[in-house]
């Protein structure tokens, strides 16, 4: 992330969970590319985290976000590689599951 890149002029510059959750919105309708999402997302979860507990709007929100963080540790760039290849997730498997993600965290 460059906070010099205009795709994102307006990131949350408050660390917090709407910083994850504008992630999740801009990789579900294409603003961002998945890769994105697979290189930064845990990192600033780990981020919110060191400055305590994240503050979630909601039990839902919390297991949506977690949803997340849940694909991207079965996440492998190339699963075939894996012993299980098909218990693990390609970037097109965390990108369905971000869509899904983004459009429940909207009905909340």
């Amino acid at each position: 992330m460059n906070p010099n890149d205009p795709r994102y002029a307006d990131y949350p510059a408050e660390t917090g969970v709407s910083q994850l959750r504008w992630m999740i919105e801009r990789v579900a309708d294409g603003r961002l590319p998945i890769e994105e999402l697979i290189a930064h997302f845990r990192k600033i979860h780990e981020g919110i985290e060191n400055t305590g507990r994240p503050q979630y709007k909601s039990k839902e929100e919390a297991r949506l976000i977690w949803d997340v963080l849940w694909a991207l540790e079965f996440y492998s760039a190339d699963r075939l590689k894996e012993n299980h290849p098909f218990e693990w997730n390609d970037a097109a498997d965390v990108l369905a599951v971000v869509q899904r993600v983004a459009a429940d965290l909207k009905e909340n």
